[in-house]
């Protein structure tokens, strides 16, 4: 084949690739108006979103040291024994038709949580394969099954999403209830993906941070957090990440999805709080990247900022993603809130708590050790 040829080929090839995957051609008047919201945003700078402090993912020389003690520092029980962690299959039917009075959930495991509250069911951060990966092969694997598989989910009015990253966000699943439930919102630039994955557009809310939503009789806030968000090689920061706050009638919850602690958490107290229940991240932490994923004692301080009532951790015991022991996320919250007259409910992961009859006090993680 001659240059000529050969150039013109690798032209064509270029011009196919840009129009088919990169969104060159003609856009659509969804991703014209997406691209000026995120342009518009006051956290969108420098073709990327930022964070409301100055937060790295890690501090210089801080990726070297981690390589170094993932190497050569023994790990202490990363992982529980094979087949103890319990598990209460979630049943379908008990999530029909929820009253508007009721207040109750079940933990899904990792940040995955099944809310009923205002009479509509809502799903938090649906991660429910074997892997949080981009490949089925390969990636952190879970310790335990999940209650639920996505084909035996109840209807689903919300799903809500905090952020980008493979342990909060799951295509398979996204796909499954693309024509099923009723509402996706989002944190600014995830509903491109999610309408790649076949989610009608009318079907997603992007929000800003501070912006509200009204789905029915809730409210639902996209609030800021201190993350990064990052789903393949080339696009970190394309898209917002957020907690997530929720205003029924009467009750009240927050979702922090992943951050590192800071004192906006007073301000959405301030303004959005108090709240009934927090369900807050306590896992995958290490100091060489506290700035994005707060520690277990902080969590429990951000509890407090936000004026909650009842704090639910969340963000362990499903994946190895960081190098303490599997129990300790648990165990740190469990030692601070005692210290600080925090009420710490820990449920078995599947387990259904309703807030008007709260169960007995439960450390079953304690046993396992």
């Amino acid at each position: 084949m001659t240059y000529r040829k050969i150039t013109i080929v690798l032209i064509f090839a270029w011009i196919t690739v840009c129009a088919g995957l990169t969104g060159c051609g003609k856009k659509t008047p969804a991703q014209l108006s997406r691209e000026t919201r995120l342009e518009q945003s006051p956290q969108y700078q420098d073709g990327k979103f930022q964070n409301p402090i100055f937060a790295p993912v890690m501090a210089s020389g801080s990726f070297w040291k981690y390589v170094k003690k993932r190497v050569m520092v023994p790990r202490v029980d990363p992982e529980p024994p094979e087949g103890v962690i319990p598990v209460t299959p979630i049943i379908k039917k008990e999530w029909a038709a929820p009253e508007k009075s009721r207040l109750s959930f079940a933990w899904l495991g990792h940040a995955s949580v099944l809310i009923a509250m205002g009479g509509k069911t809502i799903l938090v951060d649906p991660v429910l394969e074997e892997r949080c990966s981009p490949f089925s092969w390969i990636g952190p694997k879970r310790f335990h099954p999940s209650p639920v598989a996505a084909n035996g989910l109840p209807h689903i009015d919300v799903v809500l999403i905090t952020h980008d990253h493979y342990d909060h966000l799951e295509e398979s699943t996204m796909r499954y209830l693309a024509d099923k439930a009723g509402l996706f919102a989002v944190p600014l630039g995830i509903g491109a993906l999610l309408e790649e994955w076949q989610i009608p557009h009318e079907k997603i809310v992007e929000l800003d941070w501070w912006e509200p939503h009204d789905a029915g009789p809730l409210r639902l806030t996209a609030v800021p957090g201190v993350h990064y968000a990052k789903r393949g090689l080339f696009d970190g920061d394309q898209r917002l990440w957020c907690a997530w706050t929720v205003h029924g009638e009467s009750r009240r919850i927050f979702i922090s999805g992943d951050s590192g602690y800071y004192d906006g958490f007073k301000t959405v107290g301030r303004r959005l709080g108090p709240f009934d229940l927090t369900f807050l991240k306590v896992g995958a932490y290490d100091d060489l990247w506290k700035q994005i994923h707060m520690l277990p004692e902080e969590a429990v301080q951000q509890h407090l900022d936000l004026q909650g009532n009842i704090m639910v951790p969340l963000h362990w015991v499903t994946f190895d993603l960081a190098m303490h022991p599997w129990y300790e996320p648990a165990d740190r919250a469990l030692e601070s809130s005692n210290a600080k007259g925090v009420t710490l409910l820990t449920p078995p992961i599947g387990a259904v708590v309703d807030l008007d009859r709260l169960p007995k006090e439960n450390r079953w993680w304690q046993q396992l050790k």
